[in-house]
C-alpha cells in the first residue's frame, strides 16, 4: 500500500466518522428542537382547556363534557403519551380535578333544574372556586414540569402562558 493510498484511506475514514458524529447530532437537535414545539402545542392546549374551565364558571347552564378528538384535553393525552411520557403523573392530576369538575357541574345543573332553592343554597361560587383552585395548581405543576423536560427554563414567558388562581 503506497503512503498516498494510506492517507486517502484515513481521510475517507476520518470523513466517515465526522459524517456519523454530525448526523447524530443533528438528530438530536431535531427531536429537542420537535419536543419544543410539542410542548408549545401541550401549553396552547393546556391555555384553552383552562379558558374553558373559567367558561363553566360564568355560564348559566352546563353544555356538557365536549369528548371530541379535537379537544384540548385529548391535545394534551396525545402530545403526552408520544413525546412526554415523563408528566403522565402530572397530567393523571389534571384529569381527575376535570373528572371532578365534571361531577360537579351535572350536580349542579340537575340541582339548578330539579330544586333551584336548593341550587342557591348550594354556594356554587364557592365550591367551583376550590375546583378552579385544584385546576390551576395541576395545570402548573404541568408547566413546570413541562418546562424542565422540555429543556427550556422560559418556555411559559415565551408563549405568555400562566395560570392564575
Amino acid at each position: 500500500m503506497s503512503k498516498f493510498s494510506y492517507y486517502l484511506f484515513w481521510l475517507a475514514g476520518g470523513l466517515v466518522v465526522i459524517a456519523v458524529i454530525s448526523a447524530g447530532i443533528t438528530r438530536h437537535l431535531r427531536l429537542r428542537l420537535l419536543r419544543r414545539l410539542k410542548a408549545v402545542q401541550v401549553l396552547d392546549a393546556l391555555a384553552r382547556y383552562s379558558d374553558w374551565v373559567a367558561a363553566q364558571g360564568r355560564t348559566p347552564f352546563f353544555q356538557g363534557d365536549a369528548r371530541q378528538e379535537d379537544s384540548p384535553l385529548q391535545q394534551v393525552r396525545a402530545i403526552r403519551k408520544q413525546w412526554f411520557p415523563e408528566l403522565s403523573n402530572e397530567t393523571a392530576e389534571i384529569f381527575a380535578v376535570h373528572a371532578r369538575l365534571i361531577d360537579f357541574l351535572w350536580t349542579q345543573q340537575m340541582l339548578r333544574v330539579s330544586d333551584p332553592e336548593a341550587w342557591l343554597e348550594s354556594d356554587y361560587d364557592r365550591q367551583f372556586m376550590d375546583l378552579w383552585r385544584l385546576h390551576v395548581l395541576a395545570l402548573n405543576e404541568t408547566v413546570e414540569k413541562l418546562r424542565l423536560v422540555a429543556g427550556v427554563a422560559d418556555l411559559g414567558q415565551a408563549t405568555g402562558e400562566t395560570f392564575a388562581a
